[in-house]
């Protein structure tokens, strides 16, 4: 028993069997059910890395549209699609499968984060519980393969990192800048952070030992998201901190004729790019903006249904409903963790980071930048609730009453 706790604590261990499991589902999947080509069907960031890497710039997220500068996605992963396009092809069968390689080396080494990060916060135990539950593929499977170009392995991994520094920054007060610059280049994989390190600044910043070294972080935020604000603001015209097409996403969940909670059909630029072309990318989100506002308007009840809707779907798909089940137990390490000492970093997230998606829509992937947490937080609940019940079974007194009402029977 021994020998097998030293061989489950060992974080080598917990990384190469992350590694294992996701190469075997991606095997499986891409063989049994679709080329890996397709993967980059119908993705923006494959398509602007395509036109990096054709020389084209930062342009052309859909296709059927003339090359034309773009703000639809942030800069840091269709840079780093580029980059394979360049060495390995644009669209080839050998970049898909080095894409999916770097996904499955990024679970793994989020699997070791994982365990650290558990074992600063929680405990040796709910380090090992949690990076054991991030050994099972979760985003491995062949509905989460629609989206598995998107940036949501490697904002995994650069959110674990974050919540470490974060954790040792507290501890030490060092390295602020460096890490508000590093907190700005995780803006620029995934903006969707946005309200969560707000949110983070706000706590830090009501501690008066640390709100002094919150500027340090801030500057190194701002100068680290500066030059693609600025080449937006000089190709666009204003101010693009991001991304621009939230008036598009908020449509693709809220307009006139749509069905269920998401829907991309009509006037979608990837399946017709009529008005897109006609209007310009800015103008074109713009009325994408003012139409599902006023369709929010006219109809208030309908939109929080569809809210209501998104709320339970972002927290199964693409799973079976059973899902839900496992991120109650997540939603009780919430509440448990509250109040501990860094409870407010792991709440914070859970809390906070889905509030754009039940909004506007979701789907497939979109909650697995904070996967980690939810698993730490399940990992904490099923430790912290196991060992309240050992010890309300050890109470004293407890085995006398038993043995009392066994002599009376």
């Amino acid at each position: 028993m021994k020998k097998l706790q030293r061989v489950v604590d060992r974080p080598a261990v917990i990384f190469a069997a992350a590694i294992a499991t996701r190469l075997g589902a991606s095997v499986y999947i891409l063989t049994r059910f679709f080329n890996p080509q397709r993967l980059f069907v119908g993705n923006e960031s494959s398509r602007i890395a395509a036109a990096l890497a054709s020389g084209l710039g930062f342009s052309s997220p859909y296709p059927h549209t003339p090359v034309a500068a773009t703000a639809q996605q942030p800069p840091v992963y269709p840079l780093i699609l580029a980059g394979v396009f360049k060495v390995f092809g644009i669209y080839t069968v050998q970049s898909a499968w080095v894409i999916v390689s770097l996904h499955i080396l990024a679970g793994g080494f989020t699997a070791v984060l994982i365990y650290r990060l558990g074992e600063l916060c929680f405990g040796k135990t709910v380090a090992i519980v949690a990076g054991w539950l991030w050994v099972i593929p979760w985003m491995f499977q062949a509905r989460s393969f629609a989206v598995s170009f998107t940036n949501a392995y490697f904002a995994a991994l650069a959110f674990c990192v974050l919540l470490i520094w974060l954790v040792v920054a507290v501890h030490n007060n060092r390295g602020w800048f460096l890490m508000g610059a590093y907190a700005g280049l995780l803006l620029l994989l995934q903006p969707s952070f946005a309200p969560v390190f707000v949110v983070y600044g706000i706590c830090l910043a009501c501690s008066k030992a640390r709100s002094a070294r919150m500027w340090f972080a801030l500057v190194g935020v701002l100068l680290v998201l500066a030059p693609w604000t600025a080449r937006n603001y000089i190709v666009f015209h204003r101010f693009i901190p991001f991304r621009d097409n939230l008036g598009l996403e908020l449509w693709l969940g809220n307009r006139p004729g749509m069905h269920g909670t998401m829907d991309y059909s009509l006037d979608f630029p990837g399946e017709d790019p009529t008005n897109y072309i006609r209007l310009g990318e800015t103008r074109f989100m713009d009325a994408k903006l003012n139409e599902a506002w006023q369709f929010i308007a006219e109809d208030p009840k309908s939109f929080m249904k569809r809210c209501a809707l998104r709320v339970a779907e972002f927290w199964y798909e693409p799973y079976p409903p059973a899902m839900l089940l496992f991120f109650a137990l997540g939603w009780v390490g919430t509440a448990l963790a509250w109040k501990r000492r860094f409870g407010w970093l792991f709440v914070t997230p859970a809390i906070v980071y889905p509030l754009v998606y039940y909004v506007t829509h979701t789907y497939a992937g979109y909650r697995h930048p904070i996967e980690p947490v939810m698993i730490l937080l399940v990992a904490y609940a099923l430790v912290e609730l196991g060992t309240r019940g050992k010890a309300l079974l050890q109470e004293p007194g407890r085995d006398s009453v038993s043995t009392g009402h066994m002599a009376q029977s």
